[in-house]
């Protein structure tokens, strides 16, 4: 299961309709240039998650930068982790979200629902803006080179 997030970016899907015109390389140039602003991405992230608290720590191992070509992150896993050994998985939303009923994890926050997190998608919520400007840049840093013939 775990948890994979897509950085939501205004034009991407026009900008990447423009790539599908283009050859193969171009696209694989894009993914490339991607994989260094998800790599910086799931870093963040990790970070926020090692600082929230002892869980959240342990499954910031399981947080991995995913080569598309869209900023994208993935978290969670099969790994087993903890005194109790249990896959990331089963350890991430809790971590992450909290719980009412479940004393191993901290308290839900949020309303009824409990729909705020401790640092998963508040940290991509955060870095959204700086993210969408550093793909907009090296897509258009590639298309104005294909282009030009590549």
């Amino acid at each position: 299961m775990g948890i994979v997030v897509k950085v939501r970016i205004d034009g991407a899907r026009e900008t990447l309709a423009a790539f599908r015109k283009l050859p193969k390389e171009a696209s694989a140039e894009l993914r490339d240039a991607n994989q260094k602003i998800s790599e910086d991405m799931a870093e963040k992230i990790r970070t926020a998650a090692r600082s929230s608290d002892a869980q959240s720590a342990l499954v910031a191992q399981g947080i991995k930068a995913r080569r598309d070509r869209v900023p994208t992150v993935q978290a969670g896993g099969k790994k087993r982790v903890g005194r109790n050994r249990k896959p990331l998985d089963k350890v991430l939303l809790g971590a992450n979200f909290g719980a009412r009923f479940l004393n191993q994890f901290r308290r839900q926050t949020g309303g009824f629902q409990g729909s705020e997190d401790y640092w998963f998608f508040s940290t991509v919520e955060r870095e959204e803006p700086r993210i969408a400007k550093e793909w907009t840049d090296a897509a258009d840093r590639v298309l104005s080179q294909w282009g030009r013939g590549g």
